[in-house]
């Protein structure tokens, strides 16, 4: 049995910014065996359930400041308006990263001289949202 809803959950992930759950076990090709329809529910039950993301508004701040563009963080802190390091990274990097809207340009070397930030795919997702609103 071939099936394309691996596929479907990963570019959807890429494309829309969900956060299907991708796992090898849920990729099946060339099976053999039947799914139950147990294993069925249960690939179904994981892959629409999405975690409520509070997105706060020094997110949202840090989020339209970056927009489409790659800065690094003594910069970023100069778009946003604040110079006390500690608290940028506390209330505006931190929160961003653990929810998944940025990533790093240097993610192996995280003090790397040229360290970027910029949007993942779920940021911009967001920052489109965030800019149409306005």
């Amino acid at each position: 049995m071939r099936n394309s809803e691996y596929l479907e959950r990963f570019f959807r992930n890429l494309l829309w910014g969900e956060t299907n759950e991708l796992r090898n076990r849920y990729m099946l090709v060339n099976t053999q065996e039947e799914l139950t329809i147990k294993q069925v529910q249960q690939i179904n039950r994981t892959s629409t359930e999405q975690p409520t993301v509070q997105v706060t508004e020094q997110v949202r701040t840090l989020l339209s400041a970056l927009s489409n563009k790659q800065l690094s963080l003594k910069v970023l802190m100069e778009e946003v308006g604040l110079k006390h390091r500690p608290t940028f990274l506390e209330n505006y990097i931190n929160p961003a990263f653990e929810v998944g809207f940025l990533r790093v340009l240097y993610p192996d070397k995280s003090n790397h001289p040229r360290q970027k930030y910029l949007l993942t795919a779920k940021g911009l997702a967001l920052y489109n949202e965030i800019k149409k609103m306005q």
